[in-house]
């Protein structure tokens, strides 16, 4: 599990990938107003599909189910499990001291911006983007690892998701935005017509 910053097409070395949050910064402004906290700006730029050291996860297990199943309908899907060490990083943390940090770290950020909110939302920050989590033994019992895999057939996906959508759990409710809405609309829509 590697963040998007990590991944070979993006992945620039000596924390170099740090500077895109800069060049973004520099035009979101126009957007949005940038909190002084840089975890909080990298967590939003991450939000927003830019190529972060922060991976995202959910605290709640159906927010990640609809994650593994909205996307890529033809092929199977996972919902992974992670049990985050005591290594937890705060809005403290500036890019300097983020330059000099080892390891994976868990990061809960301040309810900032509506998506961290709904989609309950917290994330690992890798130093150097491209470390891996440790897979260790889980605290709770030696036949358990921190890191788990369950597998989402594909088979499976659109009835998933219209059972997660009458629980709430849609495009609209995660990205609370006219984008969101407007996907969702549209994906009613759609349905109807197949109806």
């Amino acid at each position: 599990m590697l963040p998007k910053a990590g991944r070979p097409e993006f992945y620039l070395p000596d924390n170099r990938d740090l500077g895109r949050l800069n060049a973004w910064g520099r035009k979101a402004v126009a957007y949005t107003s940038l909190s002084s906290s840089y975890l909080e700006q990298l967590a939003l730029a991450q939000h927003h599909g830019l190529a972060t050291r922060l991976l995202d996860w959910s605290m709640n297990p159906l927010v990640a189910c609809y994650f593994a199943c909205s996307d890529h309908a033809g092929k199977d899907g996972a919902v992974w499990m992670y049990e985050m060490d005591d290594a937890i990083m705060t809005d403290e943390i500036t890019r300097e001291t983020l330059k000099e940090q080892r390891g994976v770290f868990g990061y809960l950020p301040k309810a900032a911006f509506p998506r961290v909110i709904n989609q309950k939302g917290l994330f690992t920050v890798h130093c150097d983007a491209s470390h891996k989590i440790d897979v260790k033994q889980s605290r709770f019992g030696s036949e358990f690892t921190n890191l788990m895999q369950l597998y989402i057939p594909a088979t499976l996906k659109t009835e998933i998701l219209d059972l997660l959508a009458d629980y709430g759990i849609d495009r609209s409710c995660l990205f609370p935005d006219l984008d969101g809405l407007s996907v969702y609309v549209n994906a009613g829509t759609a349905k109807m017509q197949r109806a």
